[in-house]
């Protein structure tokens, strides 16, 4: 299956942003993090962009830091959800 740009970006809000945002131990820096997230992702301009950003997002250091801190509390990560990330962008590897 290949998803629109919208399917991944809703895919991505259900799965991590939502949950770690509502997270009873979230703190108001994850919440900082998870807005300039989610206005960076509804800035793509197609479903490849999101995949690239969803990729570029884990290699970094401000995503490294995200990751941290979201483990921290037990949140969902975007690495926790790679594997059906890749089913939806059509990437079976």
């Amino acid at each position: 299956m290949k998803a629109t740009k919208e399917e991944l970006i809703r895919f991505l809000e259900d799965k991590v942003l939502v949950p770690v945002e509502n997270h009873p131990k979230a703190t108001a820096t994850i919440k900082k993090k998870i807005h300039g997230t989610r206005m960076r992702l509804n800035e793509q301009v197609s479903a490849e962009k999101v995949e690239q950003f969803y990729y570029t997002a884990m290699s970094t250091e401000r995503g490294k830091d995200s990751y941290q801190k979201i483990k921290d509390i037990g949140g969902p990560t975007f690495e926790d959800v790679v594997d059906e990330f890749k089913k939806l962008c059509g990437r079976e590897y």
